[in-house]
């Protein structure tokens, strides 16, 4: 009688009903997301201002040397970011923006996330970003300095898979910068031309 006890119970506790399952799989902890696209926004005349002391004043009958416009650039944005839960991705992004004919090396770090919360092949995801941007390529040379810079977007991530998937995403990116001439040849004499670029983006790109 014990001996067929023992089988018995060897043969419940081996059953499929009762065997372990394997756990579910979990996302990878670690996101790389690579994504291309264009910057664009209207660029109003420049309009230079002089005096001090709390008065100022700008050239009657001036030409502005650089005109009112649409203006679109190339951008190519890569970010890395390890994963806390299915809300929140932090981690550093970077990339290179061009405006105009100037190129902007942005380092930020960066939180992104999914919307919903869900599992499904499409989902929704939001990002924010804020760091500085270095100078690049650009025709001022050393002149032109780079300056602090924010990004706020939406997008979706449709799941190809094994972690990867395929992104499109928009949003708002503000860039600042500054460039110094200097008035005498030696910069002891100088002039400051502070400039902000603010610009709506359209990427679409990878993760993985």
């Amino acid at each position: 009688m014990k001996s067929l006890l023992f089988t018995f119970g060897l043969a419940v506790i081996t059953s499929p009903t009762f065997a372990q399952t394997d756990a579910p799989k979990l996302p990878a902890r670690w996101q790389t997301t690579i994504e291309m696209g264009v910057l664009g926004g209207r660029v109003r005349p420049d309009q230079p201002t002089y005096g001090g002391g709390g008065w100022y004043y700008t050239p009657i009958g001036y030409v502005p040397q650089r005109q009112a416009g649409n203006r679109i650039g190339l951008t190519i944005h890569t970010f890395m970011g390890y994963t806390l839960n299915k809300h929140v991705v932090t981690g550093v992004a970077t990339g290179v923006d061009y405006y105009n004919n100037s190129a902007i090396i942005p380092v930020s770090g960066a939180v992104r996330g999914d919307l919903l919360g869900l599992d499904r092949r499409v989902m929704p995801f939001y990002l924010l970003e804020t760091g500085y941007g270095f100078r690049g390529p650009n025709p001022h040379d050393e002149q032109m300095k780079g300056g602090w810079l924010w990004s706020s977007g939406v997008g979706l991530r449709i799941s190809k898979g094994n972690n990867t998937g395929f992104l499109v995403s928009a949003g708002y990116r503000h860039q600042r910068s500054r460039q110094v001439a200097d008035v005498d040849g030696v910069q002891v004499l100088s002039q400051v031309e502070y400039r902000q670029y603010n610009r709506l983006f359209f990427r679409m790109g990878f993760s993985f």
